[in-house]
């Protein structure tokens, strides 16, 4: 009878003893089919396990026993992540448990089929009445730019680079800023909400506000050098947060400098950073490298119609959960609809996303810059001025 000596394989985790059959399934029932380690070997960095292709080859083959390090789910994970690339394995882990919007579909050929993310597709978009504002009628600066949406209760946050302002219950409202509050103060760089909690990270400061009370400030920390540091991108998930500072990654495990997140149905949050990089949050290290140099980070994440968006290194890419395409044309902006749509700026015009190409849609804001989504509508900021679209 064969068998199989999980130390002459490599594995560095503990291994019970009994069949192949057996011993697979204790490596399932211990964390390698969490949807973090499917994601990571679907994009290329698969399970270290050579032991796992073994047993999966020769299911009545005798498994000796093996010490060594526990078999923790959240380690494993980061094994797998960090794992070099080995298309051979990571067919063996490539599933993605169907859910409301996402199914598995297998593909054709290859020993280990990789099955691929689909999406039902999103209603179309029938464009309905239009809004536009100046910021100065927002009550921000005339020549402010509006950079970045965040939804909350009821409405909408939207941050300039001189301010922040509420859009709730049909009006405007300016944000209830600090007395003295400089305008570095107020340069808003990202948002997110967790709850009743509206989290901003400014040029200066995090800043946190429950929607009542005066908000909370809170100074950015010196950084090594002789400096101070810098959120440039923040994700909410539940009570999670997620902030992206130049030197480190809070509230998960994950890189310094990051810039863009996004989520999948799964729950499955990505990564980009300033240098070139594509990570899973809690994953280990690099998934997927850009271009390399300097000016050319991974701007733009978005999860939609079943894929992984990237706008990096003057292209946009995605991945369907098997391989990667791109087509030319970097997305000055990406965003995804309650209802499951893609959207773009590109080219200075606001586009949306039907089958394999994209729409331009109608819109008053002549240089627009960030888009949000909130109430059914699709929010477009621009420079000193901002519009909301329905449909």
């Amino acid at each position: 009878m064969r068998l199989i000596d999980p130390a002459a394989l490599g594995t560095r985790f503990a291994v019970p003893a009994g069949t192949a059959a057996e011993v697979l399934a204790a490596l399932e029932a211990h964390g390698l089919g969490v949807a973090r380690a499917r994601v990571a070997a679907r994009l290329g960095n698969p399970d270290p396990f050579a032991l796992r292709a073994a047993l999966a080859e020769a299911p009545g083959a005798e498994v000796r026993a093996h010490a060594g390090e526990p078999m923790d789910p959240d380690r494993l994970e980061a094994a797998l992540v960090a794992a070099g690339p080995d298309p051979g394995l990571a067919g063996l882990f490539a599933f993605h448990r169907p859910g409301p919007r996402v199914r598995a579909v297998p593909t054709d050929g290859g020993v280990h089929p990789w099955l691929r993310w689909r999406a039902e597709p999103p209603p179309p978009y029938v464009p309905g009445p239009a809004q536009r504002w100046t910021t100065a009628e927002l009550g921000d600066e005339s020549i402010a730019t509006v950079r970045c949406f965040c939804a909350v209760r009821g409405g909408l946050a939207l941050g300039s680079d001189y301010g922040l302002t509420l859009w709730q219950r049909g009006s405007f409202r300016p944000f209830p800023w600090p007395r003295g509050a400089r305008r570095e103060a107020r340069r808003v760089e990202a948002m997110a909400a967790t709850g009743r909690l509206l989290s901003i990270a400014t040029q200066q400061a995090l800043v946190t506000w429950d929607f009542e009370g005066e908000p909370k400030v809170r100074k950015h920390a010196p950084d090594q050098e002789e400096g101070w540091d810098e959120a440039a991108a923040m994700h909410a998930s539940g009570d999670r947060l997620l902030i992206g500072w130049r030197t480190h990654l809070e509230g998960g495990q994950g890189p310094a400098d990051v810039i863009a997140f996004a989520a999948d149905p799964e729950g499955v949050v990505y990564a980009g950073t300033r240098a070139g990089e594509l990570h899973v949050v809690d994953g280990g290290g690099p998934v997927r490298q850009f271009v390399v140099g300097k000016g050319r980070p991974v701007r733009h994440l978005a999860f939609a119609l079943g894929r992984l968006w990237v706008a990096a290194g003057g292209e946009l890419h995605c991945f369907d959960g098997a391989s990667w395409a791109r087509e030319p044309g970097e997305p000055g902006a990406l965003g995804v609809d309650e209802r499951g749509r893609l959207w773009a700026v590109r080219d200075g015009r606001v586009a949306l996303r039907e089958g394999e190409g994209w729409r331009d849609v109608a819109t008053p804001v002549a240089r627009p810059w960030a888009l949000g989504f909130a109430g059914g509508s699709v929010w477009v900021g621009g420079v000193g001025e901002v519009a909301r679209l329905r449909g």
